[in-house]
């Protein structure tokens, strides 16, 4: 099985096939799975991964897919350019990112507008351009998360009632249901260092942890 897409639920649909015996490997375009995660999490994360079985092709994009018999052949190249290659698998699975779906809404026909992504264009009080009209969740920039979701609309309707209504989205918590998972929330070390804050970072082993060594379960850190 390919799975094509390094992201959060690319990684999660490939570990669970993993587990139940299929023979994995992730193709991803950019040159690290997750992008968004902290670089030392991640690689311990893909470590973690591998060691469940499951290949990577980072840096590298699929040129074309096609059957052949009951099998699917990919043509693969590194996306830097190089020589091409090409991989048989049972199936595959495309998980190259999601769009929300607001084409033929008649958004247009209101003056509604929206980026080249199809997400609503809103401000900082979740109005969009029809003063009358809020826009919320998966269909405006931000990450697709429910529970980011349920914060814009309480926000939304405190603005609407005439209250102050506001989402910090530093605090919006992610979580990859992966085995194991990876949680995370606020800034990731390199976002910080990005941001020109002075930081110190600190982190504890899950192999010191009581209940992780008695649960035979003590992969993993903490790292704030």
């Amino acid at each position: 099985m390919v799975v094509i897409g390094g992201g959060y639920i690319g990684l999660e649909m490939g570990s669970v096939y993993q587990r139940l015996g299929a023979k994995v490997t992730v193709v991803e375009f950019m040159d690290n799975i997750v992008p968004t995660m902290d670089g030392e999490i991640r690689r311990q994360f893909q470590r973690s991964l591998q060691k469940q079985g499951i290949t990577f092709k980072l840096g590298t994009k699929v040129n074309s897919a096609r059957r052949e018999g009951d099998k699917v052949v990919l043509e693969v190249e590194p996306a830097k350019g190089g020589a091409k290659e090409t991989i048989e698998v049972d199936v595959v699975l495309v998980s190259a990112g999601r769009r929300p779906f607001t084409q033929n809404l008649g958004l247009e026909n209101v003056g509604i507008a929206t980026d080249k992504r199809g997400r609503i264009e809103v401000d900082d009080h979740f109005r969009t351009k029809v003063p009358s009209i809020y826009a919320i969740g998966d269909v405006i920039p931000g990450p697709m998360l429910a529970h980011k979701a349920e914060e814009d609309g309480v926000a939304a309707v405190e603005i609407i009632s005439g209250k102050p209504g506001h989402v910090n989205y530093n605090t919006v918590p992610s979580i990859v249901y992966t085995h194991p998972e990876v949680a995370s929330v606020g800034l990731t070390e390199e976002e910080a260092k990005a941001k020109g804050l002075e930081i110190k970072t600190g982190k504890f082993s899950f192999m010191a942890n009581s209940r992780a060594r008695a649960n035979q379960d003590s992969e993993g850190m903490c790292k704030r």
